[in-house]
């Protein structure tokens, strides 16, 4: 069988409004249509089942492994910056407490006081300089609640801020830094270069709220991402308080996170899926800021924006887009999201990837189940078409199918064709005989049909004689006044015309005799005749003359 008769589409239209599809066809449309409709339920149980698009399930799989890996190293690499940064809290609590004692004053007495605080903060900074070489940060920094100069027209603090001025791994040590703000002697003491950004004091809002947010138990912050003034690069700081032997707040301290160090700890990768990139977000009055493992994004995090849809978050970072997965932890007091994306593009490569393999196993499948089709037709049809044939041409329904059905089928067809055979001729005999009686019955009527027209002229001729013997007014009063009789004496008049006698009429209408004579004599005296042999005459006249006129 050549498998492009089953592709000839038009054709095959063509024969089905003809006159139907052929068994061969027909069974492999069945089984076709079968496969199809399994076909059609398995998908719609892999899609409720969320397995239909094994790329997509793939994604979110590894989207997920990656999520879990993230969220614990971030919250694991705060946890490990805030204990720095505690122990850092420690260390200048009790060096500023050693110097206000050893020099007999007290921690308000340090405001305006230039000279100390510059003695303050030459002491400090080998704290600074220490805790900023050993914790996993990019910056170090102190800020007490005090300053040398209360009369600037913008609130100062007095603080010392070191900040490397490159990073090339995550290991920290012996990197050097530039980046300076503190007290000009100190910086100078300590062979530090000044660049044009270089404070003597810092200006920050920090203190407005301080014992608000270091409540409740609250031992260290996270901030969201800000630019860091005069540079071009954006960090995030981990705050702890520095309190006094009352506990009061006179300052804090942490470590700055920049972006880089952000990537260089939380390397992008390429997991099954391709890229994979990571990310704290934060989210302040809708809002959304973050650090990424990758710095493109981190240079257009300024313009983003997300979007839940369906299982998954869409990043909007303006020129490029994401679809990746978020999960909440909490740092300090406040809810940041630790978010792993893909870009959309990636996305939709393995997603069409999935696809298509999707399509090439299920048209695997439609061929595998074609093929069989036209298999199981040759095997199975194609023996019960030549049967068929067979049967058409009355040749010899030749050796058995070994199909029990089949067989049966074909013996029960011989048995009736022999019988139908038989029947056959006995009709065709029953034929011939009932042409014989039709011709014999023709020729009866033949006979009848002339002998009719010869009492039908004897009669008319019989009719014109009667005429002759009929006086004209005398038949024209009796059928002008037919119409006078009652309706007993015209039963009586049409009694008489069937040829009943006057006996007969009584008994017919259960009256005696007397009373025929009664409407007799009724009947001839409207009539204007004498006798009933008149009357028959008038009558049959009559009728004559009606049948004529209804005739032609």
């Amino acid at each position: 069988m050549n498998i492009l008769n089953y592709l000839d589409i038009r054709s095959l239209v063509r024969q089905f409004k003809s006159e139907g599809l052929s068994m061969r066809r027909r069974f492999a449309f069945y089984i076709l249509s079968v496969i199809c409709l399994f076909l059609a339920i398995i998908i719609i149980l892999l899609n409720l089942f969320g397995i239909l698009n094994p790329a997509d399930r793939q994604i979110m799989n590894s989207l997920n492994s990656r999520l879990a890996v993230c969220s614990e190293r971030i919250e694991h690499d705060c946890d490990e910056l805030a204990s720095c940064a505690i122990s850092f809290a420690g260390q200048l609590e009790d060096s500023i407490q050693k110097f206000l004692t050893d020099n007999n004053i007290s921690f308000d007495e340090l405001e305006n006081n230039s000279e100390a605080l510059d003695e303050l903060q030459n002491k400090l900074y080998a704290s600074v300089y220490l805790n900023m070489q050993v914790a996993p940060a990019s910056g170090a920094f102190y800020i007490l609640d005090t300053t040398a100069n209360s009369n600037s027209t913008e609130k100062l603090y007095n603080s010392i801020y070191l900040k490397y001025i490159n990073l090339c791994s995550e290991n920290t040590v012996n990197n050097d830094f530039s980046i300076y703000r503190g007290s000009f002697s100190t910086g100078k003491s300590r062979g530090i270069n000044f660049h044009s950004g270089w404070k003597n004091e810092s200006c920050t809002d920090f203190f407005n709220d301080c014992e608000e947010v270091f409540s409740q138990g609250t031992h260290f912050v996270l901030s969201t991402v800000a630019p860091i003034p005069d540079t071009w690069e954006r960090a995030r700081y981990i705050y702890v308080p520095i309190r006094d032997y009352d506990d009061h707040i006179i300052g804090v301290c942490g470590f700055e996170i920049n972006d880089l160090l952000f990537q260089l700890s939380h390397k992008t990768l390429n997991g099954s899926c391709g890229i994979e990139i990571c990310g704290l977000i934060d989210e302040r009055n809708d809002v959304y800021s973050g650090q990424f493992s990758s710095g493109r994004f981190n240079n257009a995090v300024n313009n983003l924006d997300i979007e839940f849809s369906d299982d998954f978050y869409f990043f909007d970072f303006g020129d490029e887009k994401c679809i990746g997965l978020t999960q909440n932890i909490s740092i300090g007091k406040d809810i940041f999201s630790i978010a792993v994306m893909i870009p959309e593009t990636q996305y939709n490569y393995f997603l069409r990837k999935g696809q298509i393999n999707i399509i090439l196993i299920f048209l695997i499948i439609a061929i595998l189940a074609f093929v069989c089709c036209i298999f199981i037709s040759k095997k199975y049809v194609s023996p019960i078409l030549k049967k068929i044939e067979q049967v058409k041409s009355k040749e010899d329904y030749g050796k058995q199918l070994r199909i029990r059905e089949i067989d049966d089928l074909f013996a029960f067809l011989e048995e009736k064709d022999n019988y139908y055979e038989q029947q056959l001729d006995d009709l065709e005999n029953a034929k011939k005989f009932a042409e014989e009686e039709a011709r014999k019955a023709k020729e009866e009527y033949e006979k009848a049909s002339e002998k009719y027209q010869l009492a039908k002229s004897e009669i008319d001729r019989l009719a014109e004689k009667h005429k002759e013997e009929i006086v004209p007014e005398e038949y024209n009063f009796f059928v002008e006044n037919l119409s006078t009789l009652t309706p007993a004496e015209y039963r009586v008049y049409e009694l008489y015309l069937s040829g009943k006698t006057a006996k007969q009429i009584a008994e017919i209408l259960h009256i005696t005799e007397n009373t025929i004579k009664y409407h007799n004599k009724n009947i001839y005296g409207k009539l204007g005749i004498s006798s009933r042999k008149q009357l028959l005459r008038y009558a049959s006249l009559k009728q004559h003359r009606d049948g004529k006129e209804d005739w032609s």
